[in-house]
């Protein structure tokens, strides 16, 4: 067998996540289409994460175990030609048999939000939004409590199997930031040029439970709009699972896959 790493990027607003499912439209069953294009003989794919439903991804890795071995200087090229327009690879390498792209020794997601009273629909593909006032200070200092190794039993949607819901965050910034700087190099993400601010958190950890961020954007979002008071969300934080989920989960339109660490 050959083995290789990938970095992709994709648009996952259309796609039923990453990983293949039957009869559904995923990341992944576009990518294994276009590698049956390229590669003769059997082939198996594997990522580092799988992004859920309508979740983009800046730096999504993915390793390729074929029976063949692969053209690397014409690959890439050849490859985003079959490849849909809102996916790219942007390269690939060889690489150990043993590697498991899951192993990475943390991850690094973004979610991008405004607090405007009306977005139009070019700014809600890759930005989320909540319609309220915000107490930024309030939010800022739950954010802070985050970092550090917590029980994220509150923090998460039920429907995949972990043996804990104890992360580490190593990383997790709340700011105000100019989307255009973290996109412009980006083709496949496009921001309206009117919207020159939004809100960004940043979060790297050690991993991360089934829509994780998702539901901490939407307490933090309850603690800025005075529904959730701190000591509440950091009794959350750490406290008994609660019996009924408190929030609704944050839209995944403004959650990106940022970066992939390993050792």
């Amino acid at each position: 067998m050959h083995y290789y790493k990938t970095t992709i990027q994709y648009e996952g607003t259309n796609y039923a996540g990453f990983q293949w499912q039957n009869g559904l439209k995923t990341i992944q069953s576009e990518f294994n289409s276009a590698v049956s294009k390229l590669l003769d003989g059997k082939f198996t794919t594997m990522a580092a994460s799988r992004t859920d439903t309508g979740v983009h991804a800046i730096e999504q890795v993915v390793k390729i175990s074929a029976e063949n071995p692969i053209d690397l200087l014409s690959f890439v090229k050849t490859f985003n030609h079959f490849l849909p327009r809102n996916i790219s690879c942007l390269d690939i390498n060889e690489c150990a048999g043993l590697f498991r792209p899951a192993s990475a020794e943390s991850k690094e997601y973004r979610y991008f939000f405004t607090n405007k009273t009306r977005v139009s629909k070019a700014e809600q593909q890759f930005i989320g939004n909540i319609s309220n006032p915000l107490n930024i200070e309030e939010m800022m200092t739950c954010v802070r409590a985050l970092v550090g190794t917590h029980d994220f039993c509150n923090f998460y949607s039920i429907g995949s199997n972990v043996k804990s819901s104890i992360r580490c965050i190593s990383v997790c910034e709340l700011s105000e930031i100019n989307p255009h700087v973290i996109f412009s190099n980006f083709e496949l993400f496009k921001i309206p040029s009117e919207l020159d601010s939004c809100y960004q958190l940043q979060i790297q950890a050690n991993g991360f439970l089934k829509q994780m961020i998702r539901h901490i954007v939407s307490a933090l979002w309850m603690v800025g709009t005075g529904k959730l008071s701190g000591d509440d969300f950091l009794a959350l934080l750490n406290g008994p699972k609660i019996d009924k989920q408190l929030w609704k989960v944050a839209s995944p339109n403004g959650l990106f896959l940022y970066q992939i660490f390993y050792s």
